[in-house]
């Protein structure tokens, strides 16, 4: 891995200079992405407690790391740094109830780097001309998989839900990160089309589907974001086109948001998770290191729905992100979900997930990483180049074999 600022200008050996990338063929990085989805899509088997996707992330990580194809910028490193160091200080030194440090240790040490570090070379990889390996239709034939995952109650890949009833959660451990994995699969495929009305009503549709689906609220939102941030011009048929979500949104879900039900949420679940989140930084906005968040409330004298053994944290993203580490884990937030520091072009590429970790813990799933990681290269190589269309890149398959030096894009 290496650390690049803009002025380098090797990023040109990464992709294959001998055809115009558009028309490159299938080849083992488009198999090993597509088995990767595919592993990341079986979060309920698991093997001496690895998942089958950490087994796929480390593989691919040696290979691609001994090929020097993964480039991040210092600023990334340093922060990322910052946040890790500061909590594992705290993990150590603190003496505040814990339990299960050592998994998250792990996991924001590794195995989230790593994903993150896979979509950095995957995003730079689709953006710089190479077709996706996948599309809509895919997607929906792999959503119609997991439904019938579901259905049939398969056994080894599904794993019932006891709080989500008549929700589709297939072979994912609950629904929030069903709907995440097929928002952003169906989200790359979005930003590299021509991003046409037409290519907006699809996506749009595929939203509704996924919602109907997973029963989820955020995704809505996050596809509403998505068309804002990315369907350039056209305001009329952004405007129906948010106006259709959102009447979908409120027949969906405003039972959910009225009367007993909201209140419920305010008062026993995310609520007052808040709260108490917001009052235990007040007391100390230094942090309390990695497992705080399971072992207080899991001891604690009062009941939070949702929270307690088996969640190791709440539902804000921010929150959990300054529990852990302080104005450290802050910034890493920031840069990470916010794309805050690596360009406006990044700030609009994840701004969607950003959006969807204020009131869910994205930064605790396998995929949100991934496709944070390959968000941020898609993005950086958008500001650079200034286009999204597919055809107007064939200079940068050209170019090489014209001689032409290309500048960097980590």
């Amino acid at each position: 891995m290496r650390a690049m600022d803009d002025s380098e200008a090797d990023w040109a050996g990464l992709v294959p200079r001998h055809q115009p990338r558009e028309f490159a063929t299938f080849d083992g990085s488009d198999l090993m992405l597509i088995v990767g989805l595919v592993l990341l899509s079986i979060e309920v088997v698991q093997i001496n407690g690895a998942q089958l996707n950490q087994v796929w992330a480390a593989a691919c990580l040696i290979v691609l790391l001994a090929q020097r194809k993964i480039a991040v910028t210092g600023r990334e490193v340093f922060v990322y740094g910052l946040f890790l160091s500061t909590a594992l200080w705290l993990t150590f030194v603190g003496d505040f109830p814990r339990m299960k440090e050592g998994q998250q240790i792990i996991k924001f040490a590794i195995v989230y780097p790593a994903f993150f570090l896979l979509g950095r070379y995957y995003g730079w990889r689709y953006a710089s001309g190479k077709r996706l390996p996948f599309g809509y239709l895919a997607i929906a034939a792999f959503l119609l998989v997991q439904i019938g995952l579901q259905i049939y109650k398969v056994p080894v890949l599904y794993r019932p839900v006891e709080h989500t009833p008549g929700a589709i959660n297939g072979s994912f451990i609950e629904r929030n990160w069903l709907s995440f994995y097929f928002f952003a699969a169906s989200y790359v495929v979005f930003l590299q089309s021509r991003r046409r009305p037409v290519d907006a009503m699809m996506f749009l549709a595929f939203g509704v589907a996924n919602a109907l689906a997973s029963g989820s609220k955020s995704v809505l939102v996050a596809y509403g974001i998505a068309i804002i941030t990315q369907l350039k011009g056209h305001r009329v048929m952004k405007g129906l086109l948010l106006a259709m979500g959102a009447a979908t949104f409120a027949y969906l879900f405003a039972p959910e948001l009225s009367g007993q039900v909201l209140s419920t949420r305010l008062q026993e679940e995310r609520g007052f998770a808040l709260v108490t989140s917001i009052g235990l930084l007040d007391r100390n906005w230094l942090g309390y290191g990695f497992g705080f968040v399971e072992g207080y409330f899991a001891q604690a004298a009062f009941f939070i729905r949702g929270l307690g053994v088996g969640a190791n944290s709440i539902f804000c993203a921010p929150l959990d992100f300054m529990l852990i580490a302080g104005i450290p884990g802050l910034l890493a937030w920031l840069m990470y979900f916010c794309g805050f520091g690596l360009g406006w072009s990044v700030i609009g590429c994840v701004a969607p997930i950003a959006a969807w970790s204020l009131t869910n813990p994205m930064h605790q799933n396998e995929t949100v990483w991934f496709y944070l990681g390959y968000l941020v290269s898609y993005g950086r190589y958008m500001q650079r180049w200034g286009t999204h269309d597919l055809r107007a890149m064939r200079f940068a398959a050209i170019a090489p074999l014209s001689g032409s030096r290309q500048r960097s894009v980590t």
